[in-house]
């Protein structure tokens, strides 16, 4: 029996929880009825799909850590022939190996990024869940060979455990367009405006765009996020804060803008550049970590170190097309990658 950690039915829609919903919609489609797969989800989770293949089972009376931590592990122990699959960085302690999943160990290796109390309690248990999961488990997932090659050289005993099952694209195919986001962004003319989503994490460079679009003042600049670092007092003129957006804004503003702006640090993966590669948007990208694997030649790169860019001079720079980026990857793909460990097991 595999019982899969659905604590990530709780959380709003980000990367990691983005992977592992997609995932397991996509192999719910490819496995057949031999399997015994059961989604154990906490009573705070929502939206959960109507899986045909997959059942869904609901435990304990609060979520978060303390039911990861002491629900699902008390239902996985008690079932000796089973195992858990974790696909969002963290499991159970103190139970029978299973698979888990590390999207990257950016609390590892950029431990300076985190500097308020809270961000480093949440660090110093990250890094142990990585300690943890690479001597314990029996076989590990990450999301491209950049990061597997980390995982490997910061803890040796990852070596011969790890997959590479990797993100995709299909689900922009979902998205929806906005009909009024020009009416409540009057600011914005379609394909004159440089577009980036932006969080408070360190690794996302957002100060890359407020010196960029300094040094850049006949441009303008959108970016969008619930929380967005800055050193800054002043954002420049040419810089419009959105704030949070919905998925629907995103896909317009990605479709619409002259560029989708991604100077990270360090991406496991990168989901939001192959999102805007899929809507059709150009790509100007960081060339950092995993996203000359994952971009191949379909965008524009910068060194997101230096801002002395002239944004003009690197948009005539050719590019190839995004089929190559976007052929490498699906949910099916990933999806059949997982199916093959799970029946392994």
């Amino acid at each position: 029996m595999i019982i899969i950690n659905g604590r990530f039915m709780e959380d709003r829609m980000q990367g990691l929880v983005r992977y592992a919903r997609e995932l397991l919609s996509a192999l719910d489609l490819l496995m057949d009825d031999s399997m015994d797969i059961t989604l154990l989800v906490p009573p705070t989770a929502h939206d959960i799909p109507d899986y045909k293949r997959i059942r869904v089972e609901q435990a304990g009376n609060r979520g978060g850590i303390i039911w990861e931590q002491t629900v699902l592990r008390k239902y996985v122990r008690r079932r000796r022939d089973s195992f858990c699959l974790n696909l969002c960085n963290v499991t159970p302690l103190f139970m029978q190996p299973g698979i888990t999943a590390i999207l990257d160990i950016m609390y590892k290796v950029n431990p300076s990024h985190y500097t308020t109390f809270r961000n480093r309690l949440s660090r110093m248990w990250h890094c142990l869940q990585y300690s943890y999961i690479t001597s314990h488990e029996k076989k590990i997932i990450t999301i491209s060979n950049f990061c597997k090659e980390e995982i490997e050289k910061y803890y040796p005993k990852a070596k011969g455990k790890i997959t590479v099952v990797p993100c995709a694209w299909q689900h922009v195919r979902q998205y929806r367009e906005s009909s009024d986001w020009e009416e409540r962004y009057p600011f914005l003319e379609k394909k004159k405006f440089f577009f980036s989503l932006a969080t408070l994490a360190k690794n996302k460079n957002g100060k890359w765009i407020i010196e960029a679009a300094g040094r850049n003042p006949h441009e303008t600049f959108a970016i969008a996020g619930k929380h967005y670092e800055t050193e800054y007092t002043e954002i420049p003129e040419n810089v419009h804060m959105l704030g949070f957006i919905s998925d629907e804004d995103a896909c317009s503003l990605m479709k619409n803008c002259k560029a989708f702006i991604f100077p990270s640090l360090y991406e496991g993966f990168g989901l939001p550049p192959i999102e805007a590669l899929a809507l059709g948007a150009e790509v100007i990208s960081s060339n950092t970590a995993s996203l000359p694997e994952v971009l191949s030649d379909s965008v524009h790169y910068i060194d997101p170190y230096n801002t002395e860019v002239d944004l003009d001079a690197l948009m005539k720079e050719k590019t190839g097309t995004g089929d190559h980026a976007l052929g490498q990857f699906s949910w099916e793909k990933s999806a059949g990658l997982l199916l093959d460990m799970l029946k392994n097991e």
